[in-house]
Order: C-alpha cells, then structure tokens, then sequence
C-alpha cells in the first residue's frame, strides 16, 4: 500500500507550498509505480493515448500541456471508476529538425534527440502526468524501428510497396522530397525556399486498395464532424464516367474522365495536363509546338497545390490546329494544356464545361470561349411548394431586371399581395419572342416605357411552386433578362399594376439586401457578375434527347448510352495517391532492401532485422541519402547468391513510426514480434485518441491504413485503431498571435509551475474556455486558478467529522455535473461547478468532513497534488487517486438549470449554464472570475453588480480607482 509512504497530518495552518508539495507527491507516485497499467487486472480497460510528441529543442509548450493535462483528467477520473487505464508515453524522435541541427552544429542527431527527450521528461513530470512510464518508447530506438522495418517487409511481401519513378516536390536546400502539405505555395516549410518538381525513383505504399474501407469505416467511429469530413475529401472519392473523343484529322484519341456527364452538351473545349503523353504524340500535327514546350517546362516548376489552387490565375495554351469531337453532338471544340488538370488524376484530361464548373468558367472568361448553359437550376418555392398529387403544369416565363437610364440604380417590385420585394415576371405568349414578352411586362408594370438596351442575363432556370388559385403545380422555365431604359418617359399604369406593384429605384447593395426571393437575388448576382458557372444539379436543356431529364436521370441514360456505342463506361475515381514514403535524409529508419546486380531487389531477412543506421556519416545535404556513402552501410552481401550488393539508402517518411506506435505501447519490451496477440487483444483498440486538429488528415489516414492492413492479414481482429477521438484548440500568446520565438511571445511553462504551481497551470489551460476552441493565453487570470486552490486549501481548517451538509443537493448535482463534464471533455465546466460548490461550503461555519472529501475527489484529477496532499492531512492512508469516484443520488439532482448572460457596461461578454438554485453571491463570484471578464474589467473599478434574477448579470465599471 502507498499509505505507507504518505505524510502524516501537518499543521493546519501550513502555507500552501506549490513547490515543496507537488515535488514530494511526484517521487511518491514514480516510486509506487502509480500508473502503470495492470497486465494481470480483470477490471475493464481503457486506452487512453496522446498523439506522442516530437522532442523538439524548444521543449513542451503550452499546447502540450493542453493536451496532456486534458488525458490526464480523463485517466485519472476513470482509474477511480474502476477502470484498469493504460496511458502510456513515448517520442517521435526521426525527423528533419534534427538532421538539420546537426549539419548546423555537428551534433549526431541521436545525441541532440535525447538532451531533449531528457528535457521533455522533466517538464512532464513536473506537471504530475499520470503517464505510464514504464512503456514508455522512442521511434529512433533500434528496438522499436526493426519494427518499422518489419511492417514495411511485411507490405512489401503483400504488394503493398512497391517503386516507381515518380514527380515529387523537392527542396535544392534541404535536398530532400517534401509531401504536398509541406511545400505550400511553392514554399519549404522549413527553410522557406522554392521547391521544385523532380523525377525520382521513390518507394510507395499502396494506401489506394484500401480507399473503399478508409471512406466506409469513417461511420464506425467517434470524431469530430470535421475531422471526418477531412477524411473523406483527402480520399476524395467521387463515381462519374470515362469516354473517348476522337482527334479530328488525327488516328487519336481522348480517354476524358467526369462526374458530371450530365452537362456534356455544354462542353465548348478540352483541357490535357501538360505531361500527358497524348501532347508528345501529336507534336506533328501540332502549329505551337515550341510555345507547347516552354509552357510545359514552367509547369513543371509547381507543385500540384499550386496548380490546383482555385485562387490562382489560370493559364494555358491552345493546341493550334487540334480539335476533340464530342461523342454526344459529333462537334469538334478546340484542345488546350492547363496546368490546373493533374495527369495523375483521372485520365489527365478534362471535358471542359464552363457554365457548369467553377475553373472551366475562369479559364474560358480569359481566354473569350464560349460558354454555354445546358443545365437549369431549379428553385423550389418554401412557401408554396408542388403538392404531392396536384397536376403538374408548364409554362414559359421571363423575369426582368431593369435598371436606370442615368444612375447606378435598379428597380425593385414590392408586391404586397405575396410580401415579396424581387425584380419582374411574367409569362411568355405562344410563339412569342422572350425580350418582346420582356419588354411588354416592363411597361405593364413599372409605367416606363423607352428601352435603350436589353439582352439575356446568361443564365435560365426552373420555378416550382404550387398555385392554390388554380390547384396546379407549376414548372416554370424562366428566362432572364436586361433592360437598361433610355430615359424616364412612363405612361400612367392601371390601379390595378399599381396595387400589385409597389416600385422603387434602389442602388446594387441596397437591391442585394433588399430582394426576398433566393431566385431572383441569384439572377441578380448573376448579371453583376458577368455571368457565373451553375454548380448545381438541376433539369436538362439543349441536350437533343436528354432534355426535359434530370440531373441524376440524365446521367444514368448517358452513361447505357455510351455503353452501347462502346466509346464509354462508368467509373470510380479517388483523390487519394500511394502514400510516397522515401526520404533522402538520414535522421530516418532505413529501408529494408537489398540489390544485387544477378538477383535484383531483395528484402533483407526477418532475421537480418534490425537494418541500423551507420555513424560514418556525412550530415550535408547532397540530394541523395548521406547513407549512400556509408562504407559500414553498404558492406552487404545478397542474401540470396551471397554476392557484393548495395542497400537502399533511402530512409522512410516519419510518419511509418507513428502509424504503428499504438500498439507498440501495448507490448512495449517484446522483441520477437511488434506485440502479442494477447497484449493487443487486451488494450486495443485505443479507447480515447488526444492530438491536435494538424493530423486531421495524414497520420490519421496512414494509421487507419496500417490497421486495415494487419486485419485483412490476420494480425488483429478490429477495423479502426481510435474508437474516439477529440482535438484541442491551439493556444495563442496574449496578442492573439500563434507563439513563436521569432516574435518573442513564448510562454514558457516551467516559469508557470515555478511561481504558480504545476495545479494551478493545469487549472488555468481547461478554465480558459472550451478545449476544443482556440484560446489566446491570458497571464491576468492564472491568479484565478491560484487563489481557487489557496481556498480549497484553507477550507481544511475548518472540516469537522461532526456535522452533516444541510443541502445535500448542491454536493449531488456537483458529482452529477463534474463526472458528466469529464466524460464529455467539457472541463472548463467542470471546474466552474466546482467553484459554485465552493462558494456553498465557504459559508458553513464548519464543514461535513463527507462533502469536503468529494470535493477533494472530484478536484484530484485537475489539481491532483495539492488534493493528495490535503487528503492526507486530514487522515486518509491511501492515495486519493486510488479512492472511488463519488457516487450522486439522481433524485437530489432535479433542479433545471439556467442560462445566465454576464455583460460588462450593458455589453453581453459571455454565458453560463448553472443550476437555477444558484445563490445570487455564488453567480457574482463566478462570472468575476470568468477568462473573458476578467480582460473587461482589468484595471477597472467594478462601481455595482446587477442581477436579473435567472437571466443576467451586468457589471458596472468605472476607469481607475475611486477617489
């Protein structure tokens, strides 16, 4: 038992010692071996882990101990459920940073990786983490990388790497490939300098067999709304058709890859991608070919970011003389190269669709092709919507949008009949030309009479709506048209236009806040644009045998249609590439592969394992691995024949390490496999997974690919390796700027834990609002926190084993409200409930030793020194982390809570959610406390609090202090 080791009661009126008190209960835990997850329990297990850390030279940051603290309330609260946690530690310790120190200062990048690993362990340890150390791991170990490289034999013996020439982004000054995500903009991430394409021999994982399974399995688990949505647009699935389209003149053609083969009649060009090889083909035939060159040379210099940047400018150059003839109306359209078409991505050639696709629209805009609409939106009327079972009849309408003869000004129609402010409408006699029904219902409506120009707003579109009048549901076919008058000349209207139309001339932004109907405000915009592509689906027109279908319709019909003229077929398409994962650096695990000159590429045995990094190297970059010039490295035989051979010198990407390291820490010491089938059995999957919103995407993606591999294989027995996942808000420095040492705005959170404590830091991080938001550090509340604990502290002096808390309710609906908060992650709430209960007992002259020791218990897990330290004063032998979770009586828990507005000067400044029993000084004393009050009344005079008896608090202040 730890009671033992514990201290005795001290004085009651010792100072509360931050410093002497979180120290002495840091070595008590280590020496118990506190937290250490129990291989022989048959308690329920949980799995709770960090994104594990890279060892940087700057040390753990704020943001670190937002995470940490946030799983470390979350471990502990659920030890004293009962729960057998493990919660384990370790490092991502590869990487570039520390190839880069060393090539700046000599220093090996394992010596540099572990003084900061060391430095890591100390700030951890100060902050009471109750992390499990004794599992703990480190990537650039060899005994965890033999298994990097074991998991890579074991893709490469399934199929799933492979290598292959391929265009990377590459850095001439870190002279190395970077992924799509570090060379934003053209950029490094790291040095700030251009990056280039490059054609390399690269290795891969085939991450793409497994695109189904990584969309699918996304409905199986607990994530951010977000992260998922992130998921699913990096894989980018999408289900469309690919068909040919001959080359006039030419024995060619072109493969064109869609989604929306539902606009093909609106096609006016084709786009290729500069590398496809269809361009090299036709270089004969082809007017332009050194203007083809030169363009396809400058796109090489982007990365595909840049090119498929919607923002950016779009360029391209025209194949002069080539010309597509479109399957479905036999018209030839003229053929360009764009760099914003990827030739890794479909077929490396676009249907070009202006009217209908945002890129297409900008592209023909600039280059003056044309654009032709053959889709309709349709707007569907939300206050009389087509009835289910009424007749459905057509009609043919204009609607007319009319602007001043002289002013920057339109006229708006305010029909007090329906309440509708929107342009003019009408309907269009047989026979009738459009503009003439256009003009007509001008006159009748508005009186004005002289025309000076009219033409079509490039765009048509579908009404629907029920009329009641007449109990017929309509289809509308609008056309939409300009009228600019030549002057002001009208002729008075009937009474009954000017009942029906209320008319006025307002300006363009006064027109777009003021039209009610979505569709007319859509036209609207349209004409002031210049034309805008219609992106969504809608009813076909001008498309011979497909018009009057929808959308959907029309794209089934299409895709049999070109099945039985065999020029096309349906066809799925993913976003997703292989997961390129070679690296020319050397801080890295290296590639297990043998060549030899008689037997080609080999694995190096399982038995060979580890492949160790060499320490006669050369650091300075020289665009291959430095591992190439290794002697020790490559003095290797072929495995088969037992000739001279070479190895790989490439190392792996970073994230191979950390797209395992989960189950490592299930099994940390075994060194025969990556862990036991027993040990994984037993822990994973990982029950709660903490990191940053950065990894929505890659590591999550690479570590899901991972465990889908090991199921298919038989490893393991479940699909996704984090059950739930939660992501915490970045914290700023206090002038809302990311922190960073160039800009001098780092805090540092040993100074926190020296003046305040490592309680009140972890206190003051989950007070400072929702962990999931981004929050701006505020160095003026973190006295907050302090003097909460200084108060929980004195309160012991006034415990008695005596009497018995009166109002049991406020201590029930504290537990009721703190567990639920934890569970939900919700801690600033928590600590807010916390407060209030406080507040409560401060009164009693004494206080039930009972409702003391819940709040102890319910306070261990932010604030667990100074709770085990006060625990122990009053008696207790064993840990308070070891006691059990208090219980609450759902029947004391009935009262309802309110929603409080906290304003400053009248200014609403914040909310908060209390039970409505909430004593008027409790509400006070909170919403002064509150982060986002505090920084309002800061250096203020607070001259009265008002209370509005369950609906608001406004404190009123004064500058400076009063006289």
């Amino acid at each position: 038992m730890l009671g033992d080791c514990f201290a005795t009661m001290c004085l009651m009126s010792e100072k509360y010692d931050h410093l002497k008190i979180e120290k002495k209960w840091q070595a008590e835990w280590e020496s118990a071996g506190m937290y250490r997850a129990n291989e022989n329990s048959n308690l329920p297990k949980k799995y709770v882990l960090d994104m594990f850390p890279y060892p940087s030279g700057e040390g753990l940051h704020l943001g670190h101990v937002e995470n940490y603290t946030a799983t470390c309330i979350y471990s502990r609260y659920l030890r004293m459920k009962g729960f057998n946690v493990m919660h384990p530690i370790g490092w991502d310790a590869f990487g570039l940073p520390a190839e880069n120190y060393a090539i700046k200062t000599g220093t090996h990048p394992d010596i540099s990786t572990h003084q900061n690993i060391k430095n890591f362990i100390g700030q951890m340890k100060s902050l009471g983490f109750s992390s499990d150390w004794s599992r703990e791991i480190d990537t650039s170990s060899p005994e965890y990388y033999r298994w990097t490289q074991w998991f890579f034999l074991l893709l490469y013996k399934n199929g799933l790497a492979y290598k292959k020439k391929a265009k990377v982004n590459w850095c001439e000054s870190c002279k190395t490939v970077l992924a799509n995500e570090q060379a934003e903009n053209g950029i490094c991430e790291r040095c700030k300098n251009e990056v280039i394409q490059k054609d390399l021999e690269q290795w891969f994982f085939k991450i793409t067999d497994y695109a189904d399974e990584l969309i699918d399995d996304l409905s199986n688990v607990d994530w951010p709304s977000s992260t998922i949505s992130a998921q699913r647009n990096w894989i980018g699935k999408s289900e469309g058709v690919e068909f040919n389209m001959e080359i006039s003149d030419v024995n060619e053609s072109i493969a064109v890859y869609t989604t929306r083969i539902d606009t093909v009649f609106g096609m006016t060009y084709v786009v290729l991608a500069p590398e496809h090889p269809l361009i090299q083909r036709l270089r004969a035939t082809v007017k332009n070919s050194d203007e083809i060159d030169a363009y396809i040379k400058e796109t090489s210099k982007k990365t595909e970011l840049e090119r498929t940047e919607l923002a950016k400018e779009k360029t391209g150059v025209k194949l002069e003389g080539i010309f597509a003839v479109n399957s479905f109306t036999n018209e030839p359209v003229p053929v360009f190269i764009a760099d914003y078409v990827l030739n890794n991505y479909g077929t490396g050639a676009v249907m070009a669709v202006p009217a209908h696709d945002e890129r297409d629209f900008i592209f023909a805009k600039k280059y003056n092709l044309p654009i032709k609409q053959v889709v309709a939106p349709i707007f569907v009327d939300k206050v009389n919507p087509p009835k289910e079972g009424a007749e459905n009849t057509v009609r043919h309408g204009v609607i007319v949008m009319v602007k001043h003869w002289s002013e920057d000004k339109y006229l708006i129609d305010y029909s007090p009949k329906f309440n509708w402010k929107c342009l003019f409408t009408g309907g269009i006699d047989e026979n009738e030309d459009p503009l003439v029904a256009a003009t007509r219902e001008m006159r009748e409506e508005t009186g004005y009479q002289n025309v000076k120009e009219i033409h079509y707003i490039p765009l048509e579109h579908i009404d629907k709506f029920n009329a009641p009048h007449k109990g017929v549901n309509r289809v509308a076919h609008q056309k939409n048209i300009f009228i600019q008058l030549a002057d002001g000349e009208t002729i008075e209207r009937t009474d009954e236009e000017k009942e029906l139309h209320h008319i006025s001339w307002l300006t363009k932004d006064e027109m777009l806040n003021t039209i009610s109907l979505p569709n007319h405000l859509y036209i609207f915009s349209t004409e002031l644009l210049g034309g805008q592509p219609i992106i969504d689906e809608g009813m076909l027109f001008n498309s011979g045998e497909f018009s009057d279908m929808s959308s959907a319709d029309a794209r089934e019909k299409m895709a049999l249609w070109m099945e039985e003229k065999k020029i096309g077929f349906k066809k799925v398409n993913y976003r997703l590439r292989d997961w390129l994962v070679s690296r020319q650096r050397y801080w890295g695990a290296p590639i297990p592969i043998i060549y030899c000159t008689d037997c080609g590429e080999m694995p190096v045995p399982e038995e060979n394992l580890p492949v160790l990094l060499p320490t006669d190297v050369d650091f300075r970059p020289t665009g291959e691995s430095p591992l190439k010039y290794s002697k020790t490295f490559n003095d290797v035989v072929c495995p088969t024949c037992k000739k001279p051979a070479r190895r790989e010198a490439d190392t792996m990407d970073t994230f191979v390490c950390s797209s395992w390291y989960y189950f490592r820490f299930a099994d940390p010491k075994n060194n025969k496999e990556f862990a036991s089938r027993e040990s994984i059995e037993k822990w994973l999957p990982v029950d709660m997974y903490m990191g940053g919103a950065e990894h929505t995407v890659l590591h999550l993606m690479y570590a899901r690919f991972f465990t889908k591999v090991l199921k298919k294989l038989g490893y393991i027995n479940f699909d996704e390796p984090f059950t739930k996942l939660r992501h915490q808000g970045m914290i700023l420095a206090e002038d809302g700027r990311k922190m960073s040492k160039s800009l001098g705005n780092v805090i540092n959170p040993n100074d926190i834990v020296s003046e305040y404590g490592a309680d009140t830091l972890r206190l003051h991080e989950m007070f400072l609002g929702p962990l999931e938001d981004m929050k701006a550090w505020n160095s003026a509340t973190i006295i907050g926190p302090r003097r909460f604990l200084e108060r929980v502290w004195k309160l012991k002096e006034k415990v008695s084993s005596n009497v018995e808390i009166k109002d049991e309710a406020i201590v029930h609906k504290t537990i009721q409200k703190v567990g639920g908060d934890i569970e939900e992650f919700s801690f600033n709430t928590a600590i807010s409930a916390m407060m209030i209960l406080v507040n409560e007992i401060e009164k009693l002259e004494a206080i039930p030793r009972s409702a003391y020791e819940t709040l102890l218990m319910l306070l261990a897990p932010f604030a667990p020194h100074i709770t085990e330290e006060i625990w122990h004063e009053i008696g207790n032998k064993e840990s308070i982390h070891l006691a059990k979770w208090p219980i609450f009586d759902a029947s004391k828990c009935v009262a309802s809570e309110v929603t409080i507005a906290i304003q400053v000067g009248g200014k609403l400044r914040d909310t908060i959610i209390l039970p409505s029993d909430t004593s008027e000084e409790a509400l006070k004393e909170f919403a002064l406390a509150r982060p986002a009050i505090v920084k309002w009344v800061d250096g203020n005079t607070i001259r009265k609090i008002i209370y509005v008896k369950g609906r608001l608090i406004n404190i009123v202040v004064g500058e400076g202090l009063d006289s």
